[in-house]
């Protein structure tokens, strides 16, 4: 028998998911707009170099490639390797293809330019919960602002709309990459080095010092400097922000951190838990200053994250030019909201049956009418109709026919 099931780690949404997708999409997408961004599309198929230089950290190794066709391709050609073969890739996120929108585009952008990208990202993961293959991203950026107040900004509009899904009581960890470079450094690790640790670091929370340890002995790092980066990593656990100066770190980079979580705090209610985090790294290479993920009770990952990417432009453009980015874990919000029983509170759908012998424009007429209601379709009358009941509830929540709906009878409400 054939396997209609889809590829591992991509999934098929029926009516219902469907719905609550798109209502979440809806919440996300007018709250970001309310707040002043703009709404973009960048296609899913990208440039190979573009992806390839972003720094993009592990990520990288996760791109679904596509193969040359026609001339393009030679599989005859002597030692064939990846470069020859493969000619594009699916887009990892949302943060490289904007950058290059923002780059081909930026003479004809105000600037600041705020921007709202919510779309179909790939990575060839290892398929688990919360994390798919093929997933939704909702990312809010802003080029051309510089300054800690629109990192304050982006964060508020994020931790508000978060509320306006459910999500009350977050913990948002924030850290910056300046303060996890200079503490590499301090460990003795070559500034070279500073991506490599830092994308092993980005997995301490899941496989411990002990793992990050390993992992690094495993790159070939000197043991007194792994474990000399785990004392400092310590020292600034146990006791936060007023240690970082010891470790090089510059005091406007600490002003800047008290700034906006004291801002945050207060521009939120104190309604969250907004703290400094050491152990937030972001594993993209590409971060440059303040880096945040924001956790909900009861599950182990972020539910959205971000940063300041402020060099990735002169990558693509040789123009400098300041930029930070927010995205929202769209799939775990939405797993989280359907394991909480939450329903779409919206207009119902009905199934209004006809006989084949009924006049179509009377059944028409009063398919017209009930919408000004409900969502209407039209069924002929089937052959079985306690068949037709049970699996006309996967998409409607009441029916009726013409005949009874012209007699006043009651509109049979459907269950579920």
């Amino acid at each position: 028998m054939k396997n209609f099931n889809p590829v591992r780690g991509c999934y098929d949404y029926g009516p219902q998911e469907a719905k609550l997708r798109e209502y979440v999409r809806q919440i996300i997408l007018k709250n970001y707009q309310a707040n002043g961004y703009n709404l973009i599309d960048t296609p899913i198929l990208e440039n190979l170099d573009f992806l390839n230089s972003s720094d993009g950290g592990d990520n990288l190794r996760l791109i679904f490639k596509t193969i040359k066709r026609g001339d393009k391709l030679n599989l005859l050609k002597p030692n064939l390797t990846e470069a020859d073969i493969t000619e594009e890739g699916l887009r990892y996120d949302l943060t490289v293809p904007l950058a290059r929108f923002y780059a081909g585009n930026r003479d004809k952008l105000p600037l600041p330019f705020k921007t709202i990208q919510i779309g179909q990202v790939f990575r060839a993961e290892r398929p688990q919960k919360g994390r798919n293959r093929q997933f939704i991203q909702c990312d809010i950026d802003v080029f051309g602002d510089g300054s800690i107040n629109a990192e304050l900004e982006l964060l508020k509009t994020c931790l508000d709309t978060y509320s306006l899904l459910g999500f009350e009581h977050l913990t948002v960890r924030i850290n910056h990459r300046k303060i996890l470079n200079s503490v590499v450094l301090c460990a003795g690790f070559n500034e070279e080095d500073i991506p490599t640790v830092c994308t092993t670091l980005d997995k301490i929370d899941e496989i411990t010092g002990t793992g990050v340890a390993m992992e690094l002995m495993s790159k070939n790092f000197q043991i007194e400097n792994i474990n000399k980066l785990l004392d400092i990593i310590g020292d600034i656990q146990n006791n936060g922000l007023s240690v970082v100066n010891k470790y090089g770190v510059d005091n406007k980079i600490l002003q800047d951190i008290l700034y906006l979580i004291d801002n945050l705090r207060a521009l939120t209610n104190n309604k969250h838990n907004i703290k400094f985090d050491i152990s937030i790294v972001r594993g993209q290479g590409y971060y440059t200053g303040t880096i945040f993920e924001v956790y909900t009770d009861g599950f182990s990952h972020a539910i959205g994250g971000g940063g300041r990417y402020d060099k990735m432009l002169e990558k693509f453009s040789d123009v400098a030019c300041p930029a930070l980015g927010f995205g929202m874990g769209f799939e775990p919000v939405v797993m989280l909201i359907k394991e909480s029983g939450f329903n779409v509170n919206e207009r119902k759908n009905l199934a209004l049956i006809y006989d084949e012998d009924n006049d179509i424009k009377e059944a028409f007429r009063v398919k017209t009418f009930l919408m000004q209601q409900y969502n209407v379709s039209l069924f002929t009358r089937p052959k079985n109709m306690k068949n037709f009941y049970e699996k006309i509830s996967a998409v409607a929540d009441f029916v009726t026919t013409v005949a009874d709906y012209e007699e006043g009878k009651e509109i049979k409400k459907l269950e579920k």
